[in-house]
């Protein structure tokens, strides 16, 4: 009992305030990287600063980890990346991950799978890149898999503002 309000207390303290109050980098980390920095951040243009627009999903739970998906939309373009937090401290692993964007009832924007290695902490997958339409609202979705554990997804809808 005491392993399981253990595990609870830590998600919950990893999961942070709700999504909307969460902003993501202007940054897509890289597999495995640091934690993201809003170095690089748009600045805008001579007609006015870009519309820059975040979001980040429900933190799911995966056996050890916390992971969540978060997407940043600057003006029409789209990047996404995946995070994963270990609760109880432990030796790293090897998963199966797959980061998704796609326009809400359009086309899919791109989809990027692989396998990585998670250590201790935090790590970050990085998604794909894409350019979506004014006015539309873009779908990301992150999942980490332990091989053959059917994976849970952190999904989020993010409006496209120009």
């Amino acid at each position: 009992m005491k392993r399981t309000a253990l595990v609870l207390a830590t998600a919950l303290a990893l999961a942070g305030p709700p999504a909307a109050a969460v902003a993501a980098p202007a940054t897509t980390p890289s597999v495995g990287a640091s934690a993201p920095t809003a170095a690089g951040q748009a600045s805008g243009t001579a007609a006015g600063p870009a519309a820059v627009t975040s979001g980040c999903g429900p933190a799911v739970m995966m056996i050890n980890r916390l992971n969540s998906v978060c997407v940043t939309v600057d003006g029409t373009s789209v990047s996404v990346y995946g995070s994963s937090a270990q609760l109880i401290p432990g030796p790293g692993r090897s998963f199966l991950y797959t980061v998704s964007l796609a326009v809400v009832g359009g086309a899919g924007l791109g989809t990027r799978s692989g396998s990585t290695y998670l250590g201790a902490g935090t790590g970050y997958v990085s998604g794909p890149k894409a350019e979506a339409p004014c006015g539309s609202t873009v779908r990301a979705s992150f999942s980490l898999t332990d091989f053959g554990t059917p994976p849970p997804a952190s999904t989020v809808d993010v409006p496209v503002t120009c």
